[in-house]
């Protein structure tokens, strides 16, 4: 494939992604902009005309001037941790999935779901709190329940996890693969056998379901590297339906081919009833998240039975999201942060929630603070979105 080089300015400086953690300190969101594909935009990529993956890629449009995706190739193959076809490794990395095609993942056993709330807060830990939480439904990290030294599961059944957690013992826990890439590509680094195994010990203790990890999909990196997550996506999802515990797929993508493949993907598979998607770093920006929420709607449509979708961030794009979904839930992270933070939640005008400084005392509990934040936001959340969620119940 022809590449021309240096046409933009080094990739570094666009370091970004559209779903998952940003993985530089320093952000110019005007140059990250230029790299998101962006359909609308009447000039395509001359290079994509002759690469072998545009079928599974569509191509991209962006901003920056560029003539294919591998201009984003870093220029060091020794030190290259990238899927790109400059790798000498990209051979091996292909076998770690079996081609980028969606279709040879295997199909799993449909399975019964909990019913979902509107909003399900997430507890990172149970510090700093003496009473158990009583809440329906609660979300906890998927990697904070691995021992990163030996791979194993901290906990063998649900009451352990509760007493780690300061969560009633009737909880029903679901977990979150929502994280930064370092523990989501360790759960990569497993072997299958390894990551069967640790599946089977979550469904051991009680776990009553998941979103499947978010393999990032950057936008400084060739598309190989975003099609490889993609099927990484996709075979992690069966793997935990075939060992019996219910999986959220996370739906990334970056372009509207990339939600295309998903929604056939989706209808090929009935097993599929359960969405995830992450509002909270590129995709959450204003003049994106609207984006992207429009593909997942389309998406839904495609499919034309009904999904319930687990978001993380993304409020304001509700209203897109709410027709197009049976359900949507909403993984709720700031009640838990700002109270450990020691900010008390309030209603700044008597409609826009705000937090402000609570201090206590060295050592002190806050379970009260807890108790009034988590009160404060649902009522919000009530006030703000119920109503836009028909039969929807705020919280378990």
């Amino acid at each position: 494939m022809l590449t021309i080089q240096n046409t933009i300015p080094a990739v570094s400086q666009y370091a970004n992604q559209d779903i998952g953690t940003v993985h530089t300190t320093k952000r110019n969101r005007g140059r990250e902009r230029r790299l998101w594909h962006e359909p609308e935009l009447k000039m395509a990529s001359l290079g994509c005309c002759a690469c072998p993956d545009k079928h599974m890629c569509g191509g991209l449009r962006m901003r920056a001037a560029f003539f294919d995706c591998l201009q984003f190739c870093c220029g060091e193959p020794k030190n290259c941790d990238r899927v790109c076809r400059n790798n000498p490794d990209f051979a091996n990395r292909m076998r770690e999935v079996g081609t980028f095609d969606l279709g040879n993942i295997s199909h799993a056993p449909k399975l019964p779901f909990p019913s979902l709330p509107f909003m399900i807060p997430v507890f990172y830990n149970g510090s700093s709190r003496n009473v158990p939480v009583t809440c329906g439904v609660a979300a906890l990290p998927l990697f904070k329940l691995l021992n990163r030294r030996t791979g194993a599961l901290r906990f063998t059944s649900q009451e352990e996890l509760c007493a780690e957690f300061c969560l009633n013992p009737d909880t029903t826990i679901m977990l979150t693969g929502i994280d930064r890439d370092e523990p989501i590509e360790y759960w990569w680094g497993l072997t299958e056998t390894r990551r069967i195994s640790i599946i089977r010990a979550m469904k051991a203790a009680g776990i009553a379901m998941v979103t499947v990890p978010n393999f990032s999909l950057f936008t400084d990196r060739p598309r190989q590297d975003n099609l490889h997550s993609i099927k990484r996506i996709g075979i992690v999802y069966e793997e935990f339906l075939r060992e019996g515990v219910p999986a959220a797929l996370h739906t990334n993508g970056r372009t509207e081919t990339d939600f295309a493949r998903w929604a056939d993907f989706i209808i090929d598979r009935p097993e599929v009833t359960h969405l995830a998607y992450e509002f909270t770093t590129g995709t959450g920006w204003v003049g994106r998240q609207n984006q992207h929420a429009e593909w997942l709607a389309e998406l839904a449509g495609a499919v034309k039975r009904p999904l319930h979708l687990i978001v993380r961030g993304g409020i304001d794009v509700l209203p897109i999201l709410k027709d197009a979904f049976a359900g949507v839930s909403l993984l709720e992270t700031s009640i838990f942060i700002k109270t450990m933070k020691r900010k008390r939640a309030y209603l700044k005008n008597n409609a826009e929630l705000d937090w402000k400084s609570a201090p206590t005392e060295v050592g002190a509990p806050l379970d009260e603070l807890f108790a009034a934040n988590r009160d404060t936001v649902e009522s919000w959340l009530c006030a703000q979105y119920a109503a836009q969620l028909p039969g929807a119940r705020l919280t378990g």
